[in-house]
């Protein structure tokens, strides 16, 4: 009974580890009679793994072109006047067909569109993540950072899509 125990404590201790550390879900769930739902849960270590060791192997492809960068001061002097807002409705677009509405929510720009045939679609983007994926001032993105903002997903819906009997959802548990 104290190997049995032994045992199974070694999986649970694992799983709880993982699960206190985040969890990247995506949930796909294809609409009508033969559709198929696909559940992708990946470790939430895992992506900031990936982006502590990306440095090493994608040196190159990791740096921002000249004509882009000109325009990071820009980005960074946005994004820090938007962290520090109030939090509001910042656009709203309405056609007939399609609405569009872009609020500043606490720590996050919430992306939102409907669109009359069934299609909505919501996007919230962790400002803290949005500034930790800017370069800096020679063009090289700081992976380390981006790596540390993860962290701060946990409990978040990152991006959830329907469009008729089709939905898609990317979270973070």
């Amino acid at each position: 009974m104290v190997k049995l125990a032994a045992v199974l404590a070694v999986p649970l201790a694992l799983l709880a580890t993982v699960a206190s550390l985040g969890v990247v879900v995506v949930d796909v769930q294809e609409g009508g009679p033969d559709g198929h739902r696909i559940v992708v849960p990946a470790p939430l270590v895992l992506a900031q793994a990936g982006l502590a060791v990306a440095p090493n192997f994608l040196e190159d492809e990791m740096r921002i072109p000249d004509e882009a960068l000109e325009h990071m001061p820009i980005a960074r002097d946005l994004l820090e006047a938007l962290i520090a807002a109030p939090d509001g409705e910042l656009v709203r677009v309405e056609e007939p067909d399609e609405q569009v509405v872009i609020r500043k929510e606490g720590d996050k720009l919430v992306v939102r569109v409907h669109g009359k045939k069934g299609e909505d679609v919501s996007v919230n983007v962790p400002l803290t993540l949005a500034m930790s994926a800017l370069p800096d001032s020679q063009g090289r993105l700081d992976s380390l950072a981006m790596a540390g903002s993860l962290s701060t997903l946990r409990f978040t819906d990152l991006v959830e899509v329907t469009e008729g009997d089709t939905h898609v959802k990317i979270w973070v548990w």
